[in-house]
């Protein structure tokens, strides 16, 4: 286990991505920290030559920092101290369960985060007004997600049939047959399997492999980090999914460009793979949990662009206003149509005669409308906020927020409502100090 101590103070140093290196979270001071060019790919044909998982012993330790005593997981590579804020580092696990190929290191600040949040969450059209001031800012942890990447050239026979679509909801249907070649590169799979596919996919994709390095342990110093839990075997299984369905795709988007066809049916559709190539990545991100209005919205920070994704605050009055001025637009364009058609108004004996049944029935077409879409917006973008209880129900939020750095007892952290705004791991590495928590 490694704590890095500054030599002017003596305090603990962690990762500082803006600095290029270890700073000092008392004196400021700062240690530069070297890179080398990442590591290549692993590769293989066999499956069975894949590595596999490592885990170790659940251990309790004692802070080098306070002399605190913790309880670390098997998995637990890197983690802060919860009492002082201590970056600890178990490189010597790392180094034996075998060392990542490469590693995005962290850039950007804990501050930086809060500040990306706020804005990200207030820059929607229907976030309301003032959430970049009211958004509380409840939990910050950042962290190395491991993620299997693989390669490959894959050799495809198709068969089945494309169309194009008709009037009167007809195809037209033609057969394709035929085979294709296809490099694929950096298909990754998450190696952890509490994460959300849809954070880790978003972390993933929004990394340039530009930004990869080798593996130093000082890159994790006040971060959280672990092994992973996804053995390569399920990850390999995975990866050829996502290859077939990019195929797929890039035939599709071929035979779309090339001879106009917008509907597919395959009779079969078998991909061979070979030059098979696998790496393990550890992209950093931040995981943000926030609230607004007594509800709760999660983020995920991308830790190199810093890139947000997640939920955030919808108003439903602005929502609301919105359906109805587009129901109101809708009925608009009916009645003018109608009317230039001559079906709204028809001469009568004494003048004109307006057909109320087909206004009526443009107000009810026009209102469902409205309603279909105000429901899809409330389904997409309001019920994935949490609600207050689901702090402690939810798992994924579990693990975030209990996993990290739980109490020397093991028990769930607990906010303490204007005492401790930012409970939890990693606290001093995001350039803040550790916050008191009690154990509940």
């Amino acid at each position: 286990m490694k704590l890095y101590s500054c030599h002017a103070c003596g305090g603990a140093m962690e990762w500082n991505g803006e600095s290029g290196g270890l700073k000092c979270g008392n004196c400021g001071s700062t240690v530069s920290v070297g890179s080398t060019v990442s590591d290549g790919c692993h590769p293989y044909e066999d499956p069975r030559s894949l590595p596999g998982l490592r885990s170790f012993e659940e251990t309790v330790i004692r802070c080098p920092g306070c002399g605190a005593e913790i309880r670390a997981d098997g998995k637990t590579v890197s983690m802060s101290c919860p009492y002082c804020g201590a970056g600890l580092v178990f490189d010597g696990r790392q180094l034996q369960s075998g060392k990542p190929d490469a590693v995005a290191p962290l850039m950007i600040s804990g501050e930086k985060v809060r500040q990306l949040v706020k804005e990200w969450s207030g820059s929607h059209m229907f976030a309301p007004d003032l959430t970049s001031k009211y958004l509380e800012v409840k939990f910050i942890s950042p962290q190395y997600i491991p993620f299997w990447v693989f390669s490959a050239h894959a050799e495809t026979q198709y068969d089945g049939y494309a169309g194009k679509a008709r009037p009167k909801g007809r195809i037209s249907w033609h057969p394709v047959r035929g085979s294709r070649s296809d490099d694929l590169e950096n298909t990754g799979v998450p190696g952890d399997r509490n994460i959300k596919e849809d954070y880790a996919g978003f972390l993933f994709d929004s990394t340039s492999p530009e930004k990869l390095t080798a593996w130093r342990p000082e890159y994790f110093a006040g971060s959280y980090s672990f092994l992973p839990t996804v053995s390569p075997e399920d990850a390999e299984a995975k990866a050829k999914k996502a290859m077939k369905s990019e195929i797929m795709s890039r035939l599709e988007d071929e035979l779309r460009s090339r001879r106009g066809y917008n509907r597919f049916s395959y009779k079969s559709f078998e991909v061979t793979y070979s030059n098979k190539a696998w790496r393990l990545e550890l992209i950093p991100g931040y995981f943000v949990i926030c609230r607004y209005g007594g509800r709760i919205y999660v983020q995920a920070v991308n830790g190199v662009t810093g890139e947000v994704y997640g939920t955030y605050p919808v108003s439903i009055g602005k929502v609301t206003i919105a359906c109805v001025c587009g129901a109101a637009a809708l009925l608009l364009c009916l009645l003018l149509l109608d009317w230039s058609g001559g079906r709204l108004v028809t001469e009568a004996a004494g003048g004109y005669s307006v057909d109320w049944n087909r206004v009526w029935s443009g107000v009810m077409f026009s209102g469902a409308i409205a309603a279909a879409a105000w429901l899809v917006t409330f389904i997409r973008i309001r019920l994935p906020a949490r609600g207050k209880d689901d702090l402690k129900n939810d798992k994924w939020l579990r693990e975030i927020m209990g996993k990290i750095n739980p109490s020397p007892a093991g028990r769930f952290p607990k906010f303490i409502p204007g005492i401790a705004p930012f409970p939890g791991a990693g606290l001093s590495a995001a350039g803040l100090r550790p916050a008191v928590y009690s154990a509940a």
